[in-house]
């Protein structure tokens, strides 16, 4: 366990494209308290939440938000693709603890919250450094304060502002769908502004607009990784008639089918050698 006696500590690990990724590792006390936390706080805001919300959720899963993702994507030809720089570690700890007042004001409450924030981050040497910024990842409570700040930095935001506009969201991944080129640019520049204005940022190579279907005067990428899958194009002929339709569909991305095969070829499989006995 990495954590001291009172309020818990972050570890760092590294991660699978590269960097590092703070970890909030709790006592089993700690765990407790944010349980109890975390139960307090979830009987008031998710009745709240969206309904595009789908991350880290009672019965709401990452298969429901890629289904709803490809049946928007049959009656809006773009999609803002959006990825933020660092969510987690970059969050906010006083629009954060903003947010989490709007819902519920009790001081003890609000305490340990921060106290958690505030833990530190232990690095390999022992030594403890300070956090300003960021929340915990592989807390009890953390996904729901990531839910509770998103909810009003994006969601809401979304709602009041830009009704009309479709999307998913699965903790920091999200996706925006728009009818044409014009109003994806439009949506892109509002959401980086929106960002910029809750300390956030939009990572430039990540985030894209992709043009699944219809005419497009700039040419865009034609598919979007969302959640371990691909959503692209698919050709297919009618049954009736002599022609061809495209229609959105949904495939195992190119990296989770890289994962999987490294995975296997890890095990070794292959090189054993024994009878079904």
């Amino acid at each position: 366990m990495v954590s001291d006696k009172e309020n818990g500590n972050w570890n760092i690990c590294s991660k699978k494209a590269g960097g590092e990724r703070k970890l909030g590792i709790p006592t089993v006390l700690d765990r407790v308290a944010q349980q109890v936390v975390k139960q307090h706080l979830e009987k008031i805001v998710e009745t709240k939440f969206h309904d595009s919300s789908f991350g880290y959720r009672s019965q709401r899963n990452a298969h429901q938000a890629l289904e709803q993702a490809n049946r928007n994507t049959y009656n809006h030809d773009f999609v803002v693709d959006i990825d933020i720089k660092g969510f987690f570690d970059n969050i906010d700890h006083e629009l954060l603890m903003k947010a989490v007042n709007h819902y519920c004001n009790e001081k003890w409450f609000l305490m340990y919250v921060e106290r958690w924030l505030k833990a530190g981050v232990m690095h390999q040497d022992g030594k403890l450094k300070t956090t300003l910024i960021g929340t915990p990842q592989d807390g009890v409570i953390s996904p729901l304060l990531a839910n509770i700040f998103l909810h009003v930095v994006f969601d809401n935001w979304m709602t009041k502002n830009h009704l009309e506009k479709p999307f998913e969201r699965y903790a920091d991944d999200i996706v925006v769908h728009c009818k044409t080129e014009k109003q994806a640019l439009f949506m892109l520049k509002k959401i980086q502004n929106r960002m910029q204005a809750c300390k956030l940022e939009i990572h430039s190579d990540k985030t894209k607009i992709v043009h699944i279907r219809g005419f497009s005067e700039t040419k865009y990428p034609k598919r979007y990784d969302f959640l371990g899958f691909t959503i692209q194009p698919s050709s297919y002929k009618h049954p009736y008639k002599e022609e061809v339709k495209t229609i959105p569909s949904v495939f195992a991305s190119r990296k989770s089918k890289s994962n999987i095969l490294a995975k296997f070829k890890s095990l070794q499989i292959h090189k054993k050698r024994k009878t079904l006995e």
